[in-house]
């Protein structure tokens, strides 16, 4: 019985190999193509004219919106906080001339009402002396009236004696009338000159209270603290009732009216605006020896649009990027600190991609604190290009169809984004209206010929972009189809 399952299993194993061999040698052999490999078709690319760029080099960096100032306010006068405005708190916004402190002023009302009336007593004091030099005026024009009296007696007297009608005792009397008249008047003239000197003097002294005076008004005056401009109040010291000395802080208050953005440039952005500046000013080349301290450090002023993104919203505002932040190089960034500053932080203009509801919830100004960025155009006096992106091969290599053949040149690349770069022109790399390759090379090399293209013109031949022709040649002979072996009229024709 085992001896029969095993030449059955044996005989059905012989049958089936005979079966394989048999439908494997009724299949044929397969039909190859024959065509030979198509050598002669250049390789297709696409070319654009490289644009003279005249619009400057637009460059983006990143700031820090900071306050264009702060104001410390001190206490000018010492006192009792009596008062204190409910707007003069942290991140309260306050206008110009609002109160927002006020000391107790019965201390200086009071020495107010004490020195005026001390200046009244000096006024009162010099009509005194007015009145008291004008009496004295009137009694030297008598005196001297009197000396002219006994003058003229002493003549006579002198007269007289000559003619032994009068003696010598009556010409002593009349001496002696004539000097004290001369006598008192001496006395009235010196007695006038010491009024005119109180006089002085108590101008002087009415000058003193009038100072004093005046400044007890402005001290009675700075009990009131006022707001010196519009800003937001960023720190408060005080509270109601407290005592505060001479100098000591009240409140630090930010101005919102203008507002600066912190920003850093890379050497070559400041070169462009240099160049730019230079090129304005008609002065290319500037002397060291002949420019002063303050030309030295003039920035070049370059006008700048700071930008907040929201979500998907831009938000932007006009600014100039118009002083270096500091004298220097940042130590360790190795860029140079400047400032952008924003004359108007209220005068927002919103991107196009806003929608009407997002216009009305926009930001109601710029502040402190904020990331933004930073656009700015500079114009330097220099020759630069314009190519699409897609020229740009690993390395900055751009590729130019001259005559028919590719030619490799490096790039030297000022500004790019996501479509165009801007790129140096120079004599000896690319230069305007060269044909510059858009499409992509798999293995290029200086001198290849091709087949240059305008960017909308058809292909010649569309099996020209698919690769080299080795690459269709082994693309047909792996094709199994006997429909997809026949050979084209155009192919027929290349051959």
């Amino acid at each position: 019985m085992n001896i029969l399952s095993t030449s059955v299993r044996t005989i059905i194993s012989l049958a089936l190999l005979v079966g394989g061999v048999f439908g494997f040698l009724a299949l044929g052999k397969p039909v190859v193509s024959t065509r030979p490999p198509d050598r002669g078709a250049l390789p297709v690319v696409r070319i654009v004219a490289a644009e003279v760029h005249q619009g400057g080099i637009p460059f983006e960096v990143d700031g820090v919106v900071v306050p264009f100032r702060e104001i410390q306010l001190a206490a000018q006068v010492s006192g009792r906080i009596e008062f204190k405005s409910d707007n003069c708190r942290t991140g309260r916004a306050v206008k110009k001339g609002d109160l927002l402190l006020r000391i107790e002023q019965s201390d200086y009302d009071l020495e107010v009402a004490r020195l005026q009336e001390e200046l009244n007593q000096a006024d009162a004091m010099i009509q005194e002396l007015n009145v008291e030099l004008s009496t004295t005026e009137n009694q030297i024009e008598l005196a001297g009236q009197q000396l002219e009296i006994d003058i003229r007696q002493l003549k006579r007297s002198e007269g007289l004696l000559a003619t032994q009608a009068a003696s010598e005792s009556e010409l002593d009397t009349a001496r002696r009338a004539e000097l004290t008249a001369r006598n008192s008047l001496q006395t009235l003239l010196d007695q006038k000159k010491l009024l005119a000197q109180r006089a002085v003097r108590m101008q002087s002294g009415k000058a003193l209270v009038r100072a004093n005076l005046d400044k007890a008004v402005l001290s009675q005056q700075r009990t009131e603290i006022t707001a010196p401009l519009d800003g937001v109040v960023i720190m408060d010291n005080v509270e109601q009732d407290s005592y505060v000395q001479l100098g000591s802080p009240l409140l630090t208050l930010q101005d919102t009216s203008q507002l600066d953005v912190t920003c850093k440039l890379h050497m070559r952005q400041m070169n462009w605006l240099w160049q730019a500046n230079s090129h304005a000013n008609n002065n290319p080349e500037r002397d060291s020896a002949t420019t002063g301290l303050t030309e030295a450090y003039d920035f070049p002023q370059t006008p700048a649009v700071v930008t907040f993104q929201l979500g998907d919203i831009s938000y932007h505002w006009q600014g100039v990027i118009n002083r270096y932040d500091g004298s220097g190089i940042d130590n360790q960034t190795r860029m140079v600190p400047c400032r952008v500053h924003v004359d108007n932080p209220l005068e927002i203009t919103v991107g196009e991609s806003a929608t009407d509801s997002a216009v009305a919830f926009n930001p109601p100004t710029l502040m402190t604190g904020m990331f933004v960025k930073i656009l700015i155009k500079a114009q330097p006096p220099i020759s630069l290009l314009k190519i699409p992106q897609t020229a740009i091969q690993p390395g900055n290599i751009v590729w130019t169809v001259t005559d028919g053949k590719l030619k490799r040149n490096v790039a030297k690349i000022a500004h790019s984004n996501e479509q165009w770069v801007i790129a140096y022109q120079h004599a000896d790399g690319l230069n305007a209206e060269d044909a510059v390759v858009i499409s992509p090379l798999a293995t290029p090399f200086d001198g290849l010929a091709v087949n240059a293209l305008k960017p909308n013109a058809l292909l010649p031949n569309p099996t020209a972009a698919l690769g080299p022709p080795a690459d269709r040649d082994r693309g047909n002979e792996a094709s199994s189809d006997p429909s997809s072996r026949q050979t084209s009229p155009a192919q027929g024709d290349q051959r």
